[in-house]
């Protein structure tokens, strides 16, 4: 299995990022633009992109506030490289600033969208940094 990993320094609390991660108004603003995000563990968020041609719904298996945020890819549509990947972002805060670790995990091989996702993950964690210290991010479909 193979694994996306990144990490991001923000220049803003933990809980302010977590909340950019957990809500629908939070992912819209920084990862795309159609889609929905429950609030509790075992709930599902969906995904969808390029005017709902592709999807991915995700398990809500941890909310840990503000610490971490996990998912698994449950369902998919003409995304099968996603299904079964787990979604993992770790929150750690120091004298105010945030650093989220990121990682995207069980890839069966490193396919081509495995290799778009790596520029795409380094893309979105970069929209979620100037969201959560601007107000502003680039999420898809904008």
């Amino acid at each position: 299995m193979h694994t996306i990993e990144d990490s991001v320094r923000i220049d803003a609390p933990a809980d302010k990022v977590y909340q950019a991660i957990t809500t629908t108004e939070g992912e819209r603003a920084w990862w795309t633009k159609d889609c929905e995000v429950g609030t509790r563990v075992g709930d599902q968020a969906a995904f969808r992109f390029d005017e709902g041609k592709m999807e991915v719904r995700f398990r809500i298996d941890e909310l840990s506030a503000p610490q971490r945020v996990r998912w698994t890819c449950i369902a998919q549509k003409n995304n099968p490289d996603w299904q079964d990947t787990t979604v993992d972002f770790r929150i750690a805060e120091h004298d105010g600033q945030a650093r989220v670790d990121f990682e995207h995990a069980g890839w069966r091989e490193k396919s081509r969208v495995y290799e778009m996702c790596v520029g795409g993950w380094t893309h979105f964690l970069q929209s979620l940094k100037a969201y959560v210290e601007t107000g502003k991010g680039t999420p898809h479909g904008a």
